[in-house]
C-alpha cells in the first residue's frame, strides 16, 4: 500500500530537479564526500529559488536538527539496508533478494519524502514574488553555502561545480554559464 501525500511545491521542485540530467550524480558526489543530506541541500536550494530568501545561522540549525534523527536513524539506515542487499547477499537467491531491494528503494523514497515535509514545514516562509533570478540564485548558493558550513564542510571547486549542476534545472532561465559563475563565486570564491 502507497503512502498518500498532501501535495507540497517542494516536493515537486525536488523530482523536477532531481530528475535532470547529471543532478543524481551531482547529488550522489556530494553526499558520498561529504555525507550531506540532499534533502537538506535541495531544501536550501528551493527557499532561494522560489523566493523564499536566504537563511541564517539559527534558521539552518533548526532545518538541520528538524530532520537529523529522522534522516540517521530511519533513511539512512533503511538506504544501508538497500545498498547491502544490491548484486545479492550471501546464500539468499538474487530472484529473492532484488525484488526486495526494489522495494525497500521505493520505501527508501517515501522516508524522504516525509523528511521533505518535515522540512518545508519546519520555517514558515512567504516566497517575495518580487526577487528577480539573480538574486534568486544568490539565496540558493547562499543557503547551500550555510548548509555546508553548519556541516563543516570548506566548499571547494567540486562542491560549487555540482552545486551549479544541481541549481541549473531551477533556473533555467539564465543566461550561459551563470549558474556556474555564481556558484563557484559564492561558494569556492
Amino acid at each position: 500500500m502507497a503512502a498518500d501525500f498532501p501535495d507540497h511545491p517542494f516536493w515537486d521542485f525536488s523530482l523536477r530537479v532531481y530528475g535532470s540530467d547529471g543532478v543524481p550524480e551531482a547529488c550522489l558526489a556530494l553526499q558520498e564526500r561529504h555525507q550531506i543530506d540532499v534533502n537538506v541541500m535541495l531544501y536550501c536550494c528551493w527557499l532561494g529559488a522560489s523566493g523564499r530568501g536566504a537563511l541564517d545561522g539559527s534558521e539552518i540549525a533548526l532545518v538541520c536538527e528538524t530532520v537529523g534523527d529522522w534522516h540517521r536513524d530511519i533513511v539512512r539506515g533503511v538506504r544501508a539496508v538497500r545498498q547491502r542487499l544490491k548484486g545479492g547477499l550471501g546464500a539468499a537467491p538474487l530472484a529473492l533478494s532484488e525484488p526486495l531491494r526494489r522495494r525497500i528503494a521505493k520505501i527508501e523514497v517515501d522516508l524522504e519524502h516525509v523528511e521533505q515535509l518535515m522540512l518545508a514545514e519546519s520555517l514558515a516562509r512567504e516566497p517575495d514574488e518580487g526577487l528577480d533570478a539573480a538574486r534568486r540564485l544568490a539565496d540558493a548558493i547562499d543557503n547551500v553555502g550555510a548548509y555546508f558550513a553548519a556541516a563543516g564542510i570548506a566548499p571547494d571547486e567540486a562542491d560549487a561545480t555540482e552545486t551549479a549542476t544541481v541549481l541549473g534545472p531551477a533556473f533555467a532561465g539564465l543566461r550561459g554559464k551563470a549558474v556556474a559563475r555564481a556558484a563557484h563565486s559564492r561558494l569556492a570564491g
